[in-house]
């Protein structure tokens, strides 16, 4: 029985012709890590599997579809977040039209946060819910007459008749060490490249080393969730593996929360040094968790960035959003990362339920007060299953209102929630502002020059030009460069450098 797992392809953009350069970058250079772990749990247990990553390879639902059939396909799995929904439903629709009877499994945060209304649509025959590779054993193993019943297959979401059935959940995996690596090798390695400002040495591949975010920040869906990490000893193991396997020089370590605690980390710095692995890398992380000695044992086991969510600049709109910090912790723990020589990165998200003129000023302000070297700024997006979209329902008139029921990639650019005393022109204006206030000054240039060692060095800032003019100054998105157009060195790296 022969398994396809796909990334479905982002539609909703390719029928225009066109992807701004945020969408390019951000959303297409790295490889989708949940499906290629349940492709090697699959392969381990002898089924034939395939990946697709239709997003990143830039295809249509046409050519999406015809690669199903070229597969020979027998059970198909759809993996999916919120943002990319209506696009899978698309996908999962026109292979229907012309396999009406290849079982379609549908997976990923959508499903698991809203598993009724992701069944609704009748193109899913069934919903994995949370983690999903021993789920899909299980419904491989089905399907092939081998496995339990669909109704003793926990973790899933399924139709008896008219009835839709939500089977109790299968239990976390509590050890992730016993998960093989992903299944890199099932995808092209020349698929994906970071943003070119974020590019520090190619190859560069994405890692997961944990699952789950105890943290509470209202806009996350996964605000709130079991933390569990791999052991130092078995990320250390997969980086040998990427670094001896892919030839990969660079890592993103992608995890919500790779900087939990300083044991953790110093662990796993400890134990790059002492095996001696050569690879640089980069990290995300909260403020209130590292020191200065920590980003230097950082620093020493070969990080050159670290990135923090800071989110707002403005105390009152912080203690609102339940990030845990304040303007204070932000300024000692961005300060300690640039002295260690990590070029720190900060995210930042405009619209906050609470925001006014004067807060986001004041973010824009603080974050041009801070020894950053890059920033990320996103326009607010009220996710369902969101704490903030859960106090929008109760109280929404209080703070603003809905201009649009969007929430695929491009609401993160453009206006969909707007707070009263602004309206959505203004938050595009702040946007573009924030961008071009912090990169058009003389210290932020300063930062980057001093980076700037090779011909190639001149290359990334070139070949970020595009992307720089559509956040400074563009609205209209450049046209979609083909998939024989794109540079041919590209290899997996992740969403953030």
């Amino acid at each position: 029985m022969r398994v396809l797992l796909v990334n479905p392809p982002i539609d909703a953009v390719l029928r225009h012709g066109h992807v701004s350069p945020v969408t390019a970058y951000l959303f297409y250079n790295s490889a989708p890590l949940g499906i290629l772990y349940i492709a090697a749990v699959l392969e381990e247990a002898g089924v034939p599997v395939g990946a697709l990553d239709a997003a990143a390879e830039r295809i249509d639902v046409p050519q999406s579809v015809q690669r199903v059939l070229d597969f020979q396909t027998d059970v198909l799995g759809i993996t999916t977040t919120t943002v990319g929904f209506e696009s899978a439903v698309w996908f999962a629709e026109a292979v229907k039209a012309v396999r009406p009877d290849l079982p379609i499994v549908v997976g990923g945060p959508h499903v698991t946060l809203l598993p009724e209304r992701t069944m609704e649509r009748t193109c899913f025959d069934l919903g994995v819910m949370d983690e999903g590779e021993y789920t899909m054993l299980d419904v491989v193993r089905h399907f092939e007459g081998l496995g339990p019943a669909l109704g003793d297959i926990r973790g899933l979401v399924w139709r008896k008749g008219s009835e839709l059935v939500q089977n109790p959940p299968r239990p976390q995996i509590r050890d992730l060490d016993e998960l093989p690596f992903p299944a890199r090798h099932l995808l092209p390695p020349n698929l994906y490249r970071p943003i070119p400002i974020d590019e520090h040495a190619l190859p560069k591949y994405a890692m997961i080393t944990s699952r789950g975010c105890p943290h509470r920040c209202v806009f996350c869906q996964k605000s709130g969730t079991t933390y569990r990490s791999h052991s130092p000893q078995r990320i250390v193991d997969e980086l040998e593996h990427v670094v001896r396997d892919y030839g990969v020089r660079d890592v993103a370590f992608v995890d919500s929360l790779f900087c939990l605690s300083h044991k953790r980390v110093l662990s796993i710095c400890d134990e790059i040094l002492r095996r001696g692995v050569k690879v640089s890398w980069t990290c995300s992380s909260r403020v209130e968790v590292v020191d200065l000695p920590l980003l230097q044992a950082m620093k020493q086991a070969g990080c050159w960035r670290t990135r923090f969510g800071i989110e707002s600049g403005s105390d009152r709109v912080l203690e609102f959003i339940s990030k845990g910090i304040n303007k204070e912790t932000i300024r000692n723990a961005i300060t300690w990362a640039d002295e260690a020589g990590l070029r720190p990165k900060a995210f930042f998200i405009l619209g906050h339920l609470p925001d006014t003129r004067e807060s986001i000023e004041e973010t824009i302000a603080f974050a041009c007060s801070l020894p950053l070297h890059d920033i990320t700024v996103q326009i607010n997006t009220l996710l369902p299953e969101t704490p903030q979209a859960e106090i929008f329902e109760r109280e929404g008139e209080r703070y603003g209102r809905l201009v649009s029921q969007s929430t695929d990639l491009a609401s993160f650019w453009e206006p969909t929630f707007v707070p009263w005393g602004l309206e959505p022109g203004d938050l595009v204006r702040y946007h573009r502002k924030f961008y071009r206030d912090f990169y058009f000054r003389p210290e932020t240039i300063r930062r980057h020059l001093s980076t700037i060692g090779t011909p190639r060095d001149v290359m990334k800032y070139v070949q970020a030009g595009s992307l720089f003019a559509f956040l400074f100054l563009a609205r209209k998105r450049p046209t979609l460069l083909s998939s024989d157009e794109r540079e041919p060195e590209a290899c997996p790296p992740p969403a953030a450098g």
